[in-house]
């Protein structure tokens, strides 16, 4: 019997506390704890962000860090719309001509492929990572069929046709469809994976019934073989994969029971795993029919129970060795009085936060330890929406409103921790302001003086000086960065209807203004958290007058922004905000009925732990 070294090339280590380095299926032995251990892979799903728009019936293709989602059904019309996911979050990408649901779907992120889909269409649309293009039809009109595939060896396969499940297969060479083995069960709404040549098709209905098909069939170039069926059979699922290692999950296995298995195909027969999706709503009717791989995959969408309950649920499945913990909002300490108004920018971290001023008109000042807040020294003159950077102990309140109404102020005042110390003054008295950088080194933009301003001033340690002004004017917006790279998004245009929200964002070097990523929603009253090139847009207002006060939230990396996991409570005009993209807080303001709020909210980005397991004789 070969020994312990000889399989892994080394002894079994005397430890006093988990290594965490270790590779699948090393063993140690954990002195403290006085047992065996091991690394395990394991499988599992966790939630991702939400797309933009809830779908159904939609195509999708691409793998778990590079996929898209496009066409489909929403509560109201079919829809042209596609969103891309690039492993954290989505973001907007090109329209399809021709807006489409219940279609077939193969190829990549940057080389997609949409087929025929409702009602009965022939039109098929290629996607270059930018745009989509119409090619060739197919030969007739087809709906809820399947694909697999490249854009350029591609295969369509079964689908209805006037009320009647077909046969029917399809090869795609990139130009030019021909006719390909037809299928041994007829079948709609099936899920296929692997490749032109070496394909495979499973689930769908049989026969529109309120059941779903169970069987399996594999394609070789020419024909259909059947192989062993699903152990569940059922309708709109969705999966992904080879012709040897395929998944599946979700789906309708009854109407309108939505299923929460997984299965995995090894090249002959299916096994339940042991992965379960956490939502039903996740993988319902019309789930997103991924390609990805059958150890990493994702669920994009779908309806909770029927055609009419779209969601934009997004859930990630694994095979790895680590444990994920999806990012999340969670409820942090109240602050000690609910007020809003407070500043606008980027202020300490989430475990030394800062928040001060707000509305009604106030002096106070609060600071987070990342669990509680405790009263600071008081600000030298009470305002509201004041510009503020800096740290919990280095930062800086320029500007804002000294009443209720309208009173552009021109003070600023350093914090040390302790106290807020007068400063000089800023050029022009604003309000509604946003800034970035430290406490000697500033830079605020725009605001409200009380005519709304493109004006951007800097301070130097000593004093302000007038500097290039934004491309146009813009208030009630969210900055972050330093003074020589600094962010500015959302905001509105005008204090009147119709607001002119925005949904753009500006960047500063320190010398001039170019223009950065937009927003996905546009918004004002938001708040902000990170970097220039880091930064997570926090709630806001998507209408201001009435106001619609948001959860959402988004993520920039410096190009675009994209979707992240969302607020568990709706909140605007905050009292405070700041942190990283994966340690940020929010806290006062208003939420949803328009009330001020005491409370607080924490995000915590994604983490990963080995999955260690205690080995036993049992």
């Amino acid at each position: 019997m070969s020994e312990y070294r000889e399989i892994k090339g080394q002894a079994i280590q005397n430890v006093t506390a988990d290594p965490s380095d270790n590779t699948e299926g090393q063993v140690w032995y954990n002195s403290t704890a006085g047992a065996f251990k091991s690394v395990v892979a394991g499988e599992a799903w966790s939630s991702s962000a939400p797309l933009t728009t809830a779908r159904v019936y939609a195509g999708s293709t691409g793998t778990q860090t590079a996929a898209m989602i496009f066409g489909g059904y929403t509560p109201g019309p079919t829809i042209a719309t596609t969103e891309e996911y690039n492993g954290t979050g989505f973001n907007t990408g090109g329209s399809m001509n021709t807006a489409t649901r219940s279609q077939g779907s193969a190829g990549t992120l940057t080389a997609g492929l949409s087929i025929a889909g409702n009602p009965n269409l022939t039109k098929v649309e290629e996607y270059d990572g930018t745009s989509w293009s119409e090619v060739n039809d197919v030969p007739s009109g087809i709906e809820n069929n399947a694909g697999l595939g490249i854009q350029t060896a591609a295969l369509s396969f079964g689908g209805g046709n006037n009320g009647a499940n077909s046969t029917t297969n399809l090869e795609y060479d990139g130009t030019t469809w021909t006719s390909g083995g037809a299928l041994n069960t007829p079948r709609s709404h099936a899920e296929g994976a692997g490749t032109q040549t070496a394909g495979l098709a499973f689930t769908g209905d049989p026969g529109f019934s309120t059941g779903g098909a169970t069987a399996t069939e594999s394609y070789d170039g020419s024909s259909w073989t059947t192989l062993a069926s699903v152990n569940t059979g059922r309708t709109d699922a969705a999966g992904g994969g080879s012709q040897s290692d395929a998944i599946l999950f979700g789906g309708r296995s009854s109407a309108p029971t939505n299923s929460q298995a997984t299965e995995k195909w090894d090249g002959s027969s299916w096994s339940t795993s042991p992965a379960t999706m956490a939502n039903t709503s996740s993988n319902g009717i019309g789930s997103a029919n991924q390609p990805g791989s059958a150890s990493a995959n994702i669920s994009m969408g779908g309806a909770a129970s029927n055609a009419t309950s779209q969601v934009t649920t997004t859930e990630e499945y694994n095979v790895s060795v680590n444990v994920i913990t999806a990012g999340a909002w969670a409820s942090g300490g109240a602050l000690p009085d609910s007020k809003r108004d407070g500043f606008v920018g980027s202020i300490g971290t989430q475990t030394a936060g800062l928040a001060f001023g707000g509305e009604p008109v106030n002096a106070e000042t609060y600071e987070y330890n990342g669990s509680t807040w405790a009263v600071g020294g008081d600000l030298g003159t009470g305002r509201r929406v004041a510009a503020g950077f800096g740290t919990q102990t280095a930062a800086g309140a320029a500007g804002g409103n000294t009443s209720v109404g309208f009173s552009a102020f021109a003070g600023y005042e350093t914090y040390d921790g302790t106290s807020w110390t007068e400063q000089n003054d800023l050029n022009t008295a604003r309000a509604s302001a946003a800034g970035a950088g430290t406490q000697t080194a500033a830079v605020i933009f725009g605001g409200g003086t009380p005519t709304f301003s493109s004006a951007v001033e800097e301070y130097s340690g000593s004093s302000w000086t007038s500097v290039t002004s934004l491309p146009a004017v813009r208030s009630f917006h969210a900055g972050a960065g330093t003074q020589t790279a600094a962010l500015a998004t959302g905001g509105q245009a005008s204090g009147s209807p119709p607001y002119g929200i925005y949904n753009s964002s500006v960047e500063y070097n320190g010398s001039a203004w170019t223009a950065g990523g937009n927003l996905i929603t546009a918004r004002t009253l938001l708040g902000g958290a990170g970097t220039q090139t880091a930064f997570i847009a926090i709630g806001g207002d998507t209408n201001y007058n009435p106001h619609s006060t948001q959860t959402l939230c988004e993520q920039y990396n410096g190009t675009s922004f994209f979707t992240m996991p969302s607020l568990a409570v709706a909140g605007q005009n905050f009292r405070g905000t700041g942190g990283t993209t994966s340690a940020a807080y929010e806290a006062g303001g208003f939420g949803p009925g328009g009330a001020n709020v005491d409370t607080t909210e924490e995000f915590t980005g994604e983490t990963l732990a080995l999955n260690v397991k205690t080995i036993t004789t049992s």
